[in-house]
């Protein structure tokens, strides 16, 4: 029997969107580890779904016409590596380690992922078309960190899955 209640956050994939709309990628080494969440800043919302009524003036007759949802997940990476800064950002990376260098492109790259939230506990939320939009947010003092908040737009169906396990595991007796 599935666990009727969904808490925490242990990890969050993300993988190249499908070439099959609505489909997500299988499982498999595709699959990514997102990079450290800043604890209690992943959040799912959706933002107010547009109403249009339409009212007659003759009679009390009424037609609501009803946009789509916009779902987005906002989170916090927390310490970047320069791969995740390059997958998300765009650019390149150049040199070799401990000297390598990283340039941030002027424009965001448009690049489409699919994702899934694997809760500590209940049922993997994800999607299989979305983008990342990440911002910098440094703060150079004693105490701050690099920062990199980053929104997940949705751009398909919303998809919840009570059997889903770790997505890098072919071997569904293998967890993360």
């Amino acid at each position: 029997m599935p666990i009727l209640s969904t808490m925490g956050l242990k990890k969050i994939f993300i993988a190249p969107a499908g070439t099959t709309a609505g489909q997500m990628p299988a499982k498999g080494n595709a699959w990514l580890d997102l990079g450290d969440v800043y604890k209690d800043t992943c959040q799912l919302v959706d933002d107010d779904v547009e109403q249009t009524v339409h009212e007659s003036e003759t009679s009390s007759k009424k037609i609501t016409l009803m946009g789509n949802y916009v779902t987005a997940v906002n989170l916090t990476l927390m310490d970047p590596s320069l791969e995740q800064l390059s997958r998300y950002f765009g650019g390149t990376i150049t040199g070799s380690a401990p000297k390598r260098k990283w340039l941030r492109p002027l424009k965001p790259v448009y690049k489409e992922w699919a994702v899934w939230l694997m809760p500590e506990e209940g049922l993997f939320v994800g999607c299989p078309n979305v983008v990342v939009v990440p911002k910098f947010e440094i703060t150079y003092s004693s105490k701050g960190i690099c920062l990199v908040p980053l929104k997940i737009n949705f751009q398909d169906q919303l998809c919840i899955d009570e059997e889903m396990t770790d997505p890098t595991q072919t071997d569904p007796t293998q967890t993360a």
